[in-house]
């Protein structure tokens, strides 16, 4: 069964078994169908039995790292953009994803103007956004919007990390390094002390390449099947919109970061204090 008769099979069975998709009352954001269901028929959960075993059928026998299409979308009567399906077989609600939105929205603006309140009593001007306060190795200035970025980053992260852990535990990674080989498509995660140590042999020469996402959305416990990623983007002023990095050397040379994440890990959007895009 391919996997668009399957999703329609989906929906059917939870249709058939109380509308497991479109209950508010019981579900939370956090309930797969199959636990929404069983929320629902507690007195005889076995009516969701056939549900189960078909989010089992949808499990792929494929290598993670090979290349699919991320996130496809079910949308069948009057169950509009009740779930998102990639193509490994996890079911990602539109509910939950906005949810996850919400969170990661209110995280940049809590850093934007907890930083700017700390550093300079409210919103800089232009003037200080462009004051140059240091200079790095190679001549290059760095200024009071850099700064400013790093610091706010570093809050949204933090506060990420608190909410969803709350919200999906198992299901997210936060600056997780990937090493992709365009020419497979294989992915595979470095971890701290892989980084920690090629930074110490060779000042990190055999990272170029990799790719570190600011928020991965995954299956549950494997941050190689990845469904969507975020990018925190803070820019000093309003009127500056928020710009995905260029990559200058490597693999991806003169690619955006964006269209990088987007080939790799499926659909990627920017986080800013005003919009996600």
């Amino acid at each position: 069964m391919n996997v668009l008769a399957r999703i329609g099979l989906l929906v059917w069975l939870s249709w058939g078994i109380g509308g497991c998709l479109l209950s508010d009352d019981v579900c939370t954001p956090a309930d797969t169908t199959y636990s929404c269901c069983v929320k629902q028929h507690l007195g005889d959960a076995s009516q969701c039995n056939a549900l189960e075993a078909e989010v089992r059928v949808l499990e792929p026998t494929v290598h993670p790292s090979t290349p699919r299409t991320h996130g496809t979308a079910v949308a069948v009567g009057t169950v509009v953009a009740a779930a998102t399906l990639s193509s490994d077989g996890e079911i990602f609600s539109e509910k939950l994803r906005a949810a996850v939105e919400k969170i990661l929205q209110e995280c940049a603006i809590q850093a934007h103007e907890t930083v700017n309140r700390r550093r300079i009593g409210g919103d800089p001007t232009r003037e200080q956004c462009e004051e140059i306060l240091k200079w790095d190795p190679s001549g290059q200035p760095i200024t009071r919007a850099m700064k400013l970025g790093e610091e706010k980053h570093a809050e949204a992260i933090e506060c990420a990390r608190n909410r969803l852990s709350q919200l999906l535990p198992g299901r997210f990674s936060l600056e997780q390094r990937y090493r992709h080989t365009p020419t497979t498509g294989q992915l595979e995660l470095v971890s701290p002390k892989q980084h920690q140590e090629s930074m110490r042999k060779n000042q990190g020469r055999d990272m170029k390449g990799t790719l570190v996402p600011d928020i991965v959305i995954h299956a549950q416990g494997n941050p190689l099947k990845t469904q969507f990623v975020y990018d925190f983007k803070f820019p000093c002023l309003f009127s500056n919109r928020p710009k995905w990095t260029v990559y200058k050397e490597g693999p991806y040379r003169d690619q955006t970061q964006g269209t990088v994440y987007e080939k790799v890990f499926g659909p990627a959007l920017r986080v800013t204090p005003w919009e996600i895009n």
